[in-house]
């Protein structure tokens, strides 16, 4: 696959990776770590801590919804780069209407938009390519991409996906694995900005830690997942708000839609030139 068909399909992974059918959190974007304070309680039995997940897991999925703010960082040999996405995400059915914008993998695309916009909704991703690309696609600006089919088809996409399939932007489902998890425990308590809250953590998969950020009201405010597969590591920071928030999400219309696939296979054929 030539260079250009590469960066495309880094363009469509932004995308893929936070937004597709499968939802959650880099280390905060203000890099806070855990810090006791000065009136910090004792830490948490085992028991204590997986009670405190278990009932957040219970108030997110009835939930079903909130406004989210996501760090995606991607580092190692493959795929690596960043995008900083903001908007409302829902769960339960999965969906998402996300801006996306601070996105290394939209700088490295000749014309690419500075920001887009990414909606997920049955399962499908669909991106705002700008005007300057929909002028390559008959005026269509909306690329369409099943991420599933997208790793079964291509080569550089499987290696570029490799583990951030297991970056579950739902975050009560990520919450119910934690809790079941025989390393959970309690970090201690934790500030960031106006953020007050109780952090615990564990290993609720093999490659994968993660974090949450419990606030007073029992709602997660910060979920940190991080996922290694191979030689690449995949840092998901999500904060959330406004839990119950309407999550309206509908896709595109049809007629203003491109299927990915399709071009990258146009571009492959072409010799990589786009």
């Amino acid at each position: 696959m030539g260079r250009s068909a590469g960066k495309r399909a880094a363009f469509a992974l932004a995308a893929v990776v936070v937004v597709a059918g499968a939802s959650g959190c880099e280390d905060g974007a203000s890099g806070t770590k855990p810090g006791a304070s000065s009136a910090s309680p004792a830490a948490q039995s085992r028991e204590e801590a997986t009670k405190a997940v278990r009932a957040a897991y219970g108030k997110t999925a009835e939930a079903k919804s909130a406004k989210v703010e996501m760090r995606l960082v991607v580092s190692g040999t493959q795929g690596a780069g960043s995008s900083t996405f903001t908007g409302v995400q829902g769960w339960s059915p999965s969906v998402a209407d996300l801006k996306v914008t601070d996105s290394s993998y939209l700088a490295d695309i000749p014309g690419a938009p500075v920001e887009t916009r990414a909606i997920a909704s049955g399962g499908t991703t669909y991106m705002d390519v700008g005007a300057a690309q929909a002028a390559q696609t008959g005026g269509k600006r909306w690329m369409r991409i099943d991420p599933e089919q997208a790793a079964r088809e291509d080569e550089l996409l499987t290696q570029l996906t490799a583990g951030l399939s297991t970056v579950n932007q739902d975050p009560a489902k990520e919450l119910g694995l934690l809790a079941e998890a025989p390393s959970v425990r309690h970090i201690g308590p934790v500030t960031d900005d106006d953020v007050k809250a109780q952090a615990y953590e564990g290993e609720p998969a093999g490659g994968k830690h993660v974090e949450v950020w419990i606030g007073a009201d029992g709602y997660p405010v910060r979920m940190i997942v991080e996922t290694t597969t191979d030689k690449t590591l995949t840092k998901l920071t999500t904060d959330y708000t406004g839990y119950g928030t309407g999550a309206a999400v509908q896709a595109p219309p049809t007629e203003d839609t491109f299927d990915f696939m399709e071009l990258l296979k146009k571009i492959v054929a072409g010799g990589g030139q786009g």
